[in-house]
């Protein structure tokens, strides 16, 4: 029997047990599942987060799995859904940046509601997530940013995969339904990004619905059906389909795979936008804080960026130094960057339509340039801001590479502040129950007591 990619990506999550499981892939497991879950928290407090609870929860179904914030139980798709939703909306989630996938706005809110519909234990669903983000990740890595070169979203494509094997995994399918459930799944990978420079809000769903498709191709596979064995590396494949004529290094996939765990390279966000505007939002508030820099002084402000970041924030650029959405202006350089000199900081309300029409943003977005720095590798997603004040004196700000991976971890009490200020309606005690209850995972027998406390999160009116 030919060892397919899939066969052996199947053979893998079926196998691992959480036993060989580093300590510290389990810890990063829970801190993702945290800061996500806050994300979805929040999100429910927005306009697109209430359109997605009230959709899913309309579709009804059996009830086997919880909507955040819906107060009751929808069929575990629907679930995973509507909770992708809530957790890719604000553009807040996690990324693992050397192959731009956000791992864990399809695959928490998967692993949720499927630990949540087949009563697995904590452990059995982190173990779960760990490996169907490694299996994410890993498929994506051969591509590098090439998927969104092409005007396909990574996330949508690669998570699709991850969701099928930790549905199949936690549903107890045997390793060959797996594997057919990752060739079924070949059919569902979607994900247009000309969302984008479009300026629609559609790149929203792309999260929760991988995490959708890979449990309806778990579904499929677990009735009969079959997907073709050479899903990724056929003629017709994954591959060979969004990436025609790119040479790919499809060894990479395995590399070490058990022994070097690509999650801990997923690096939360701390602001909610495009991960490739995180290190020039770094930048401006260490310029605004070090020189105390007046909007008024500011003559010019000059960005140099990775050449595969400018597709998703710099073009075109007509539209993003005029966003006319909350959402899009969080795909764009220059409002990042004013709003930020402006504001000195940059959270979930100042990515909002209430913060567009602010003059000082407005006057200060078309001083800001962009050129592409050629040194610059955009897995380490960095940024160089200089600004010119009206006197004539300069002041450059750089940052490398973007915290949160194994080399630069973000804190859990930054995760904390985050997490906190996403929930901070419910009141201290119930925001830090709900932490308790995650980080705690692996010592909980499911998952249940969580899902039922996130249910019942207030939706707004």
């Amino acid at each position: 029997m030919t060892a397919t990619i899939a066969r052996r990506l199947a053979h893998f999550t079926h196998t691992l047990e959480y036993e060989a499981i580093p300590p510290p892939v389990i810890e990063k497991a829970r801190h993702l599942v945290l800061d996500t879950v806050g994300v979805c928290i929040g999100s429910t407090q927005l306009d697109f987060g209430r359109s997605a609870i009230a959709l899913a929860t309309g579709w009804g179904g059996p009830p086997q799995a919880s909507i955040i914030g819906a107060g009751g139980l929808v069929a575990a798709q629907n679930a995973a859904l509507a909770n992708g939703i809530l957790g890719h909306g604000q553009d807040y989630d996690d990324t693992h940046t050397e192959s731009v996938v956000h791992p864990s706005a399809a695959m928490v809110p998967a692993a949720l509601a499927e630990a949540e519909r087949s009563g697995s234990s904590g452990r059995a669903m982190l173990a779960a997530l760990v490996a169907g983000t490694e299996a994410t990740i890993r498929l994506a890595m051969p591509a590098l940013n090439r998927f969104h070169l092409r005007g396909f979203h990574t996330t949508s494509i690669a998570a699709t995969f991850g969701s099928a094997l930790m549905s199949a995994r936690l549903r107890g399918m045997s390793e060959e339904e797996a594997n057919q459930a990752v060739g079924v799944g070949g059919s569902f990978t979607s994900g247009l990004l000309e969302c984008v420079p479009a300026a629609s809000g559609a790149k929203r769903l792309h999260a929760g619905w991988a995490a959708l498709c890979g449990f309806v191709a778990a579904d499929f596979a677990q009735r009969g059906f079959t997907g073709p064995a050479t899903v990724f590396e056929g003629k017709l494949g994954v591959y060979n389909s969004f990436l025609r004529d790119e040479k790919l290094d499809l060894a990479v996939i395995f590399d070490r795979i058990g022994e070097r765990w690509e999650i801990l390279d997923t690096r939360p966000k701390l602001y909610p936008c495009c991960h490739y505007l995180q290190s020039f939002l770094d930048c401006a508030a260490k310029l605004r804080r070090e020189h105390a820099i007046r909007t008024d002084d500011i003559a010019k402000i000059e960005c140099r960026i990775a050449a595969g970041a400018v597709n998703m924030v710099c073009d075109p650029w007509p539209r993003k130094i005029d966003p006319r959405t909350g959402y899009d202006a969080r795909f764009s350089l220059p409002f990042a960057v004013a709003l930020m000199f402006a504001r000195g900081r940059a959270g979930t309300a100042e990515f909002s339509e209430a913060t567009l029409p602010d003059p000082v943003i407005r006057s200060l977005m078309p001083k800001v340039s962009f050129e592409v720095e050629p040194r610059y590798e955009v897995k380490d997603m960095p940024g160089w801001v200089r600004v010119t004040l009206a006197n004539g004196a300069q002041h450059t700000a750089e940052n490398p590479a973007v915290r949160g991976n194994a080399a630069n971890p973000i804190p859990l009490d930054d995760l904390l502040d985050k997490y906190y200020a996403n929930t901070g309606f419910l009141g201290r005690a119930a925001s830090e129950r709900i932490a308790g209850q995650i980080l705690a995972l692996d010592e909980s027998d499911g998952v249940g007591d969580l899902m039922a406390a996130l249910r019942a999160v207030p939706a707004a009116a």
